[in-house]
C-alpha cells in the first residue's frame, strides 16, 4: 500500500500537539528505553530558555495548543522552570512526565503551570523499582509524589506500565493511590521499534519489550524483562485473566484510569497494515535542540536543516516526503502501539475505536471531576456496571458493522450518496448532506452530530458542576446531588445502550426497553430535585434535551419544558422529527421553544437564508461523490485562516444545520428507517 495523494493536500498544516522532548538525558536505566542506550540520542546540544520560548512561539503560530514536556527526564534540563512557564503563558495545555527523582526542588516552579503533572510509578518495592529502572531512588519518587499532593495542585497522575513483573502489586498501587487521593493509569505495555545492537542487559532490552504481552504471555513465548520463570508466574498470566482483563475490572474503582481505547485498538490492530500515525502530521516531534525528529521519537533518524523558523521546516520538502511516505508506512512501523502518536488519530475517524475512547474519556471525566472527590462516602455497583459493560461491548464488538476507511486522509468517516441524502456505514438511516459537512466542518469526531457522546459531554462539562452549584448554595441537598453522583457510571452505559439501538446500525436488534427505563428515571429525579427559577433552567434544558434525543414520551418530559430559546434545541428539534410518531409531534412541540416547536409542524423557519452556504450548496439534491468530497473542502475553507479552538467552525456548524431545518418534512423522512425501531 502507499500513500494517497490525498493525504498530501489535507493533513499539511493540521498540527494541533506537540510532543517536547526537551532533553535526551535521564537518570534512570529502564531496560524498556532506548533512549539511554542508543548512541544516536547523545551529544545534542540543549536548548537555551530564550530559544526554547522562540520554539514554543513558533509551535503556537502553527496552532499547537497542547504541548507535552517528555524525554529523557525533563527537569535534567537547565532552563525547564521557564520553558513550562511560558508555554503555560501562551494559553496551552501543558503536560510534563517525569521519573520523580530530581523533581522535588522544581514542585513550586513547575507543578501550578502544567494542567497534568506524570510521575511514574510501576513498583512500591524497592528491589523490584531496581530491577525495572535500573537505579534505587523509589524513595525520591514516592517523596515528590507526596510532595506534589501536599501543594494541593490537584493535577497529579501517576503513570503504572503493568507486566508480567508487577501485575501483583496492582491493588497495592491502587490503595497507595486511593490513600494519596491522585489518580493512577494502569496501562498494558506498548510496543515500539528501535535498531539498537549493543545493549546494558540482554534480559532488558526494548528489541525483546516489543514483543508486547497478548493474553498475558509475550509473543514467541519469550519472558518479558525481569519476568519470573513460568514455574512462578505471577497471576493473570498462564491459568488466569489476561492482564488486559484484569485491568479492565479497575475501570470503576476510585482513583483509576483503563484506557478502553487503547485495548480495543491492540486488539483491533493489523500488524501487516500500515499504521495510522499522526507523529509530524498532527503532533509535532521537537527534539532537545529545537529540530524535528524525524519520522518519530522511537525510530528518529532524519531531520532537515532546521535553523529556521517552524513554519519554513514544515513545508520543506524531505519534511513532507518523510511525512507522507514514511510515517505509518515502513515496516518497523507495522504493528507499533505508541499511543502518544497513535491515540490522537482516534479522534479523527469515526469508528468502534472512537466510540470506546469516548466511553473511556466520560468514565474519566465523572470519575475525576464528581466520584472520586465524594469517594469513600459514595459506593457504586461495580460488578452491576462491568456486566453492563460487558453487554454493551459484546454489542459494538460483535452487531455494530467494521466501518469502511474513509475516501480521503481527512475525512472523519465513508459515506454513500443517496437521491435524497447520504449514507455511512455505523449510522442508520440517511444524513442530510449539511449535516455531513458540519460534522466536517470542526474535523474531529468531538463534534459528530449523532454520536452517542454529544449529551453526555453536556452532563459532565454543565448538568453536574450546575447542580453541584446549587448545592453549595443550599438550594438542593446534599445527600439528592451526592445520588445523583452515584448514578452517573449507569446512566451513561443506559444512555449509550438506547442511543446506540435508536440511531446505530443492527441497533434495531437491542432490546433497549430497560435501558431507557434507567434514563426517563434519572431525567425525572433529577428535575425534581431543581427549585423553580432560572437559576436551575440550564439543568432543565440539558434533562429535556436527552429525553427528546431517544424519543422518551412526550408525557413523560412535560415537567422539564422549556420555552426560551437555549442552544441545543435546533438540534433536539432535528432529532424529534427523525424518531417521534406523528402522533406525538404535536406534543413535544409544547415542550419546546417557539422555532423549535414551528419545526415539529413541519414549518420552515422564518428570516432570509444563507447567501454563502445557499451559493456553495447550490444543487445538493442531486449530488454524486466527488461533489461531495469538494464540498467538505470547499466548507472547511470558510474557516481555514481560523484556529481549530475558536468560534466561527462552531458558528458554520450552526449556520449548516438552520439550513438543513428550512425544510423539516425532508429531515422527517430521513428518519422513517429509525421511526420502524420503536
Amino acid at each position: 500500500m502507499t500513500p494517497t495523494a490525498t493525504t498530501v493536500a489535507t493533513v499539511a498544516g493540521s498540527f494541533e500537539s506537540a510532543r517536547f522532548y526537551i532533553t535526551f538525558r535521564c537518570n534512570s536505566l529502564c531496560g524498556y528505553c532506548n533512549v539511554w542506550q542508543d548512541d544516536k540520542f547523545k551529544g545534542y546540544e540543549e536548548l537555551t530558555l530564550e530559544r526554547g520560548r522562540q520554539i514554543l512561539d513558533e509551535l503556537h503560530a502553527l496552532g499547537v495548543r497542547y504541548v507535552d514536556f517528555t524525554g529523557g527526564e525533563p527537569v535534567l534540563h537547565p532552563h525547564i522552570d521557564g520553558i513550562v512557564q511560558y508555554a503555560k503563558s501562551l494559553g496551552m495545555t501543558v503536560e510534563i512526565t517525569s521519573n520523580g527523582i530530581r523533581f522535588a526542588k522544581h514542585i513550586d516552579a513547575i507543578v501550578p503551570h502544567v494542567d497534568t503533572m506524570n510521575v511514574s510509578l510501576d513498583t512500591l518495592r524497592p528491589e523490584r523499582y531496581r530491577a525495572i529502572r535500573g537505579v534505587p531512588t523509589l524513595d525520591r519518587a514516592l517523596d515528590v509524589i507526596r510532595g506534589v499532593v501536599a501543594s494541593g495542585a490537584g493535577n497529579l497522575k501517576l503513570i503504572c506500565v503493568v507486566t508480567r513483573e508487577n501485575v501483583d502489586e496492582v491493588a497495592d498501587l491502587l490503595a497507595f493511590a486511593q490513600e494519596s487521593r491522585v489518580t493512577v493509569y494502569f496501562s498494558t505495555m506498548f510496543a515500539y521499534f528501535d535498531e539498537q545492537d549493543t545493549v546494558r542487559d540482554v534480559r532488558r532490552t526494548a528489541r525483546k519489550l516489543k514483543v508486547i504481552e497478548q493474553n498475558g504471555k509475550p509473543v514467541g513465548g519469550a519472558p518479558a524483562c525481569g519476568a519470573a520463570p513460568a514455574e512462578t508466574e505471577t497471576p493473570g498470566t498462564s491459568d488466569g485473566p489476561s492482564i488486559p482483563d484484569l485491568l479492565l475490572d479497575l475501570l470503576y474503582e476510585p482513583f483509576s484510569l483503563i484506557n478502553l481505547h487503547f485495548r480495543k485498538y491492540v486488539e483491533a490492530q493489523d500488524p501487516t497494515a500500515p499504521t495510522h500515525c499522526y507523529a509530524n502530521k498532527r503532533i509535532l516531534t521537537v527534539g532537545p535542540d529545537g529540530r524535528l525528529v524525524l519520522p518519530c521519537y522511537h525510530a528518529f533518524d532524519n531531520s532537515v536543516p532546521w535553523d529556521r523558523n517552524l513554519a519554513e521546516v514544515v513545508q520543506d520538502e524531505e519534511f513532507l516526503r518523510v511525512r507522507d511516505e514514511e510515517v505509518g508506512f515502513r515496516p518497523e512501523c507495522r504493528g507499533c502501539t505508541v499511543f502518544p502518536y497513535i491515540g490522537l488519530s482516534f479522534s479523527y475517524r469515526f469508528d468502534k475505536v472512537f466510540l470506546y475512547q469516548a466511553l473511556s474519556e466520560e468514565i474519566a471525566k465523572f470519575k475525576g471531576r464528581f466520584v472520586d472527590p465524594l469517594h469513600p462516602r459514595i459506593t457504586v455497583p461495580a460488578e452491576a456496571l462491568l456486566r453492563e459493560f460487558a453487554a454493551l461491548e459484546r454489542f459494538v464488538d460483535d452487531k455494530l458493522p467494521v466501518p469502511r476507511a474513509p475516501l480521503s486522509e481527512d475525512h472523519l468517516y465513508r459515506f454513500d450518496v443517496t437521491a435524497s441524502g447520504v449514507r455511512t456505514d455505523l449510522v442508520a438511516g440517511e444524513l442530510g448532506v449539511e449535516e455531513l459537512l458540519a460534522d466536517h466542518v470542526r474535523e474531529q469526531c468531538w463534534n459528530v452530530q449523532r454520536s452517542p457522546h454529544t449529551w453526555l459531554r453536556l452532563v459532565y462539562r454543565e448538568l453536574v458542576p450546575l447542580l453541584r452549584e446549587l448545592t453549595d448554595q443550599g438550594l438542593v441537598e446534599r445527600s439528592a446531588y451526592e445520588q445523583v453522583v452515584a448514578e452517573l457510571y449507569g446512566v451513561q452505559l443506559a444512555w449509550w445502550h438506547g442511543y446506540l439501538g435508536r440511531y446505530f446500525r443492527g441497533g434495531d436488534a437491542l432490546d433497549t426497553g430497560a435501558a431507557l427505563d434507567v434514563v426517563a428515571g434519572f431525567l425525572s429525579r433529577t428535575g425534581a430535585l431543581l427549585p423553580a427559577g432560572p437559576a436551575a433552567d440550564r439543568i432543565r434544558q440539558i434533562l429535556l434535551h436527552a429525553g427528546c434525543v431517544l424519543g422518551l414520551p412526550a408525557a413523560t418530559l412535560a415537567p422539564l419544558a422549556v420555552r426560551e430559546p437555549f442552544p441545543e434545541s435546533a438540534l433536539l428539534a432535528k432529532h424529534v422529527l427523525l424518531v417521534a410518531p406523528d402522533e406525538e409531534l404535536a406534543a413535544y412541540a409544547e415542550l419546546l421553544p417557539a422555532a423549535a416547536a414551528a419545526l415539529l409542524r413541519l414549518e420552515g423557519p422564518d428570516g432570509a437564508g444563507d447567501d454563502e452556504l445557499d451559493r456553495l450548496l447550490a444543487g445538493a439534491g442531486a449530488l454524486d461523490e466527488a461533489s461531495v468530497v469538494g464540498l467538505i473542502t470547499a466548507v472547511r475553507a470558510l474557516t481555514a485562516d481560523r484556529p481549530r479552538d475558536e468560534g466561527p467552525r462552531d458558528d458554520l456548524a450552526a449556520r449548516l444545520l438552520a439550513r438543513e431545518l428550512r425544510a423539516p418534512h425532508l429531515v422527517r423522512r430521513r428518519g422513517e428507517e429509525l421511526r420502524h425501531r420503536r
